[in-house]
C-alpha cells in the first residue's frame, strides 16, 4: 500500500487583491494526487471590518476538492477555530505559519508598533518560563492579531487601489529593510526555536514572510527550513510534499487561469 501524499501550502490570502488567487478552482491542478492538504495560515484575511473573509467559500471548496483539508491559523486569520501548528512524521516535520519565530510577530508590518504594544500587555501576567513555550507565544500572537484596525481595503482591484498598495509596500523605507533582515535571519531564528522547543524536528515548514526557499539552519543539527512563500507577488510560492520518508519542495507556476506544479526545488529523504 502506497504512503499517503500530504501537501502543505501557505498564504493563499484568498480575497486579497494582492494575491494572484482570485478563483479557488484555479488550485485544482495542485491538488491532484494528494491525499491531504495542509493550509498553513493566512488562507484568508478575517480582520477587515465589513468585508466577508471568504472563509465559507474556502471550506466549501476544499470539502469537495478531494484531499482531506487541515487548516492552521496565521496572523491574518487568527480567530479561526483551528490549531496554530501541526506535527507530521512523528514530530520530525513541524508545520507552523511562522510568526512565532519573529519578535513582534511581523516587524516589517505597518501594524508593528501596535502589535508590540499588544504583546507587551498580554505578556504582563506571563512568567518567563511560560513565555518561552511555543504554545504560549502562538496563543498570545493570535490574541494580539485579532481585530487589528484596517489600514486599507485590500479587496479592491482597481488601478488606484493597486497604486495605493504599492506605495504602502515600499514606504516607509525602513519597512523594506525589516523585510530583508527577516529573510536573512529566518534559518537561524527557526533553528534556535526548534532546537529548544521542537528538538525532534528535522524539517520546519513555514510561510509568513512570503519569501520562498529551502535552507539549512545553522548549528550542525541537519535541520532543514522550508518557506513555501505565498500566492502574492513578487516571489510567488511553492508547496512542500511529504509521502512516507520522501519529501519534495515544488514551485507553483501560474498557467493561464490555473496554478500548476512546476520544477522540483529540492527532494530528499527524511532523517530518522
Amino acid at each position: 500500500m502506497s504512503e499517503p501524499v500530504i501537501r502543505v501550502f501557505s498564504d493563499l490570502h484568498y480575497g486579497d487583491a494582492r494575491s494572484r488567487l482570485s478563483d479557488l478552482a484555479a488550485l485544482r491542478p495542485l491538488l491532484r494526487g494528494a491525499d491531504e492538504v495542509v493550509l498553513n495560515g493566512d488562507t484568508v484575511d478575517t480582520q477587515i471590518p465589513g468585508r466577508p473573509s471568504g472563509w465559507d467559500e474556502v471550506v466549501d471548496f476544499f470539502a469537495k476538492a478531494g484531499p482531506r483539508p487541515t487548516y492552521l491559523t496565521g496572523n491574518h486569520d487568527p480567530d479561526l477555530e483551528a490549531p496554530a501548528e501541526l506535527a507530521l512524521a512523528g514530530g520530525r516535520v513541524w508545520v507552523t505559519h511562522g510568526d512565532v519565530f519573529y519578535d513582534g510577530i511581523a516587524p516589517w508590518s505597518h501594524h508593528a508598533a501596535e502589535l508590540r504594544r499588544r504583546l507587551e500587555g498580554l505578556r504582563a501576567g506571563v512568567t518567563p518560563e511560560e513565555w518561552g513555550r511555543v504554545e504560549t507565544r502562538l496563543r498570545l500572537n493570535r490574541a494580539a492579531c485579532a481585530a487589528l484596525p484596517g489600514l486599507l481595503d485590500v479587496s479592491r482591484r482597481t488601478a488606484a487601489a493597486r497604486v495605493a498598495r504599492l506605495v504602502r509596500t515600499v514606504l516607509p523605507p525602513t519597512r523594506l529593510l525589516e523585510m530583508s533582515k527577516s529573510w536573512r535571519r529566518t534559518p537561524a531564528l527557526v533553528g534556535a526555536v526548534a532546537g529548544l522547543e521542537r528538538p525532534a524536528a528535522r524539517v520546519v515548514v513555514l510561510g509568513h514572510t512570503h519569501y520562498p526557499g529551502v535552507w539549512s539552519a545553522p548549528g550542525g543539527r541537519g535541520l532543514r527550513v522550508v518557506n513555501t512563500g505565498s500566492f502574492a507577488r513578487p516571489f510567488g510560492g511553492a508547496f512542500f510534499e511529504l509521502s512516507g520518508e520522501q519529501m519534495r519542495v515544488v514551485r507553483i507556476v501560474e498557467a493561464g487561469r490555473e496554478f500548476r506544479p512546476g520544477r522540483v526545488v529540492a527532494e530528499w529523504n527524511l532523517e530518522k
